[in-house]
């Protein structure tokens, strides 16, 4: 199971549309009249960012936008087994939204299901090697290529979704019993303000993975996340590139703005173990204000992540960039994974600092 495309549901879709093709250089293409969207398919790259907003007071966006504002209301995933995915799902006591549909040009088959709270699920079956997104009137994947600030992102890597109090195990079981999931990292991050508890889900046929937070404290960022939302939602989805110096150095110059690192966060990185200097790059991340991370066993292969402030006036959906460094030993290739443990503590503390700002940690 892959990521495919996220949905966002919009009441806006001009500022929207501005905001990924003017600022973040996506490349937009039209939905097909005859699927019943109004809205936009956007290319970040290589990430296709489906955005809709109502047509009728019943839809799936009005639904929505009736609990939430703006965010991503669907999360779909690539598969290669649709009856057998749908199958499970039903059997666990999933509920179909949408029945099995087939593409007129027959480029894939899709349907619906309901996900955590208001999330939904497309699920796509495909044999087309690029991204294919129901309802898109060209072919899968960017008709043009994107040479955008943003034209170096080349996946999802993951998608964070926040829970109340007392939902984590529960969610946890849906998507294990449901999408097949497998439970892998866990996390407690604890502050002299704050905390949250997390664990991380992976499908183990695939490279969708799924971190889920429910907050530990009555101020955490995870709890001003569901009070600002209305409820559980996807507070972050992190885009991979294949440069994230190169990549958050033109979306800064294009106006896009990112959470801020303290310096100290720099200063100590020379502290941890298995540390391996090197002036050039701590340099160009201490500008950027990257957070890096590695196993303390495996430091060639460098975990670089950055985060950009929530899209709306309120602290809810944002996106993190992120480079997974690699390295080559003879056959063998060795790949920066996980999820950065040293830089979530480093991360929550500065979102901690915004909150102070904002007067919501007192």
């Amino acid at each position: 199971m892959e990521f495919n495309h996220l949905q966002l549901y919009v009441s806006d879709l001009a500022a929207w549309h501005r905001r990924f093709v003017q600022i973040w250089g996506g490349y937009g293409t039209k939905l097909s009249p005859t699927d019943g969207r109004n809205g936009v398919l956007i290319y970040l790259g290589q990430v296709p960012l489906l955005i809709t907003t109502p047509q009728s007071a019943d839809d799936a966006a009005a639904t929505y936008l009736g609990q939430h504002p703006a965010g991503i209301g669907d999360i779909a995933f690539r598969v290669k087994n649709l009856d057998s995915t749908l199958s499970q799902a039903l059997t666990a006591g999933g509920k179909l939204l949408k029945p099995v549909q087939t593409d007129a040009l027959g480029r894939g088959r899709w349907c619906q299901i309901q996900g955590w709270g208001s999330l939904r699920h497309t699920l796509v079956e495909s044999d087309c090697p690029a991204l294919w997104v129901p309802g898109q009137v060209a072919g899968p994947g960017p008709a043009i290529p994107n040479a955008g600030p943003a034209g170096l992102i080349a996946a999802i890597d993951h998608a964070v979704l926040n829970v109340p109090t007392g939902q984590l195990t529960a969610a946890i079981t849906w998507y294990t019993q449901q999408l097949g999931f497998w439970p892998q990292q866990q996390f407690t991050i604890d502050t002299a303000w704050s905390g949250l508890r997390s664990q991380v889900l992976a499908h183990p046929n695939g490279g969708a993975q799924l971190p889920i937070n429910e907050p530990s404290t009555a101020n955490s960022q995870v709890q001003e996340f569901l009070d600002w939302n209305r409820g559980a939602g996807i507070q972050h989805v992190a885009l991979h590139t294949s440069d994230i110096l190169q990549t958050v150095h033109r979306l800064r110059q294009a106006g896009v703005t990112f959470l801020e690192v303290p310096d100290c966060y720099y200063a100590d990185l020379s502290q941890r173990q298995g540390y391996r200097a090197d002036p050039e790059l701590e340099a160009a991340i201490a500008r950027l204000k990257i957070l890096v991370d590695w196993e303390p066993n495996q430091p060639q292969t460098r975990l670089l992540q950055t985060f950009t402030h929530p899209f709306l006036e309120i602290p809810t959906l944002f996106f993190e960039l992120i480079q997974r460094q690699t390295l080559r030993i003879n056959d063998s290739e060795l790949r920066a994974e996980g999820f950065g443990e040293r830089n979530f503590q480093a991360l929550f503390e500065a979102i901690e600092q915004e909150q102070l700002k904002r007067g919501s940690l007192i």
